[in-house]
């Protein structure tokens, strides 16, 4: 009487797994994998914003040296609305350019002294003036307490790259008026 009794668990056992725990699994796989890639994508856009908020270290250095030298700030750019952008990258955030490049702005980021570890994916703008409203920082970025006037030498540093090649630029800027480092679309 028993032994049929233990042949049913024994084929019951054989069979495998059914449809709705096959199921589950792949539900189950799907959600860990969507959670994973979302992390990366949040740790690749770091590590790439990562270059431009060192770059701006950089040159928020050099220009504080710039300043200890000739008492006032370098207007590397010549443009009071940042959009004279250096290296001359075709397409930043998408292709990396050396920083020693060959544009009209290359004498003046060599007269400032910054220098990159690497090829350079950003573009890079810094404006300067004295006593007078500070550049704005134009499209891209807004800052809500950006203030009206500086009575004092000053600059404004900003960063910009297209990394999805959609028109959307990952922004970041500082000024020599604050420590706070500004971001957008990052």
């Amino acid at each position: 009487m028993h032994a049929p009794h233990f042949r049913f668990k024994a084929r019951r056992a054989a069979r495998g797994f059914t449809l709705v725990e096959l199921m589950a699994v792949v539900v189950i796989v799907g959600i860990l994998s969507t959670i994973a890639l979302v992390g990366y994508r949040k740790y690749v856009a770091s590590a790439k914003g990562a270059e431009a908020i060192d770059m701006i270290a950089n040159i928020k250095a050099a220009q504080e040296a710039y300043k200890h030298e000739t008492f006032g700030y370098l207007d590397v750019t010549s443009q009071q609305d940042l959009t004279a952008y250096y290296p001359d990258n075709p397409a930043p955030g998408r292709s990396k350019m050396n920083f020693d490049g060959t544009n009209a702005l290359a004498a003046s980021w060599k007269q400032l002294g910054v220098q990159a570890a690497g090829p350079v994916t950003f573009v890079y703008a810094s404006t300067a003036g004295t006593n007078s409203a500070p550049t704005p920082l134009g499209s891209g970025i807004t800052v809500t307490n950006w203030p009206g006037t500086i009575n004092a030498p000053w600059y404004v540093v900003k960063a910009r790259a297209d990394f999805s090649g959609a028109g959307v630029d990952t922004v970041f800027a500082s000024a020599s008026f604050t420590g706070d480092l500004f971001s957008a679309n990052n």
